[in-house]
């Protein structure tokens, strides 16, 4: 008959030559799935809700306007601001931002149809600011312009 030896020495050790290449593939993933914010909101914004909704193309170049009141009011006061690409600007101003994004634009796609201009703006702002902003955005030949909202929770889209 056959004895059966127990065996004393087992380890169980978890091979980890495999693990530095599974985490740079979840870097790596994580870094071309994420989408990052482009500008840092310095207006309090309180976007008013909408019943319906529409998406934006995504080949255009996008430009982010905002319209509130200022966070920092001891510095910027109280009356409405506009906030374009991390500075704060006058409705007129609005010429040099466009012709910075064409700029930066590929030369066959720098068309004033490829900009969309998304606005958001606080709920209690005044129109008068909105209405010299799309006053100006006229002048400047800018066509596509969007009005950035959120859904109704009591209603289903």
């Amino acid at each position: 008959m056959a004895k059966f030896k127990k065996k004393s020495n087992v380890t169980q050790e978890i091979p980890t030559s495999a693990l530095p290449d599974i985490i740079f593939i979840l870097l790596f993933f994580f870094m071309v799935t994420t989408k990052m914010r482009k500008t840092d909101p310095k207006v309090e914004v309180k976007i008013p809700q909408i019943t319906q909704l529409q998406d934006l193309d995504e080949t255009k170049e996008a430009l982010d306007v905002y319209i509130g009141f200022p966070k920092d009011s001891e510095t910027f006061g109280t009356e409405e601001v506009i906030q374009v690409n991390e500075k704060f600007i006058q409705p007129k101003d609005i010429h040099q931002v466009i012709a910075q994004t064409l700029a930066k634009m590929p030369i066959q796609r720098q068309s004033k149809n490829n900009i969309v201009v998304n606005i958001r703006v606080h709920e209690e702002a005044n129109m008068g600011i909105v209405i010299d902003f799309k006053q100006e955005l006229r002048k400047s030949s800018i066509r596509n312009i969007h009005f950035t909202s959120t859904k109704k929770k009591d209603e289903v889209i």
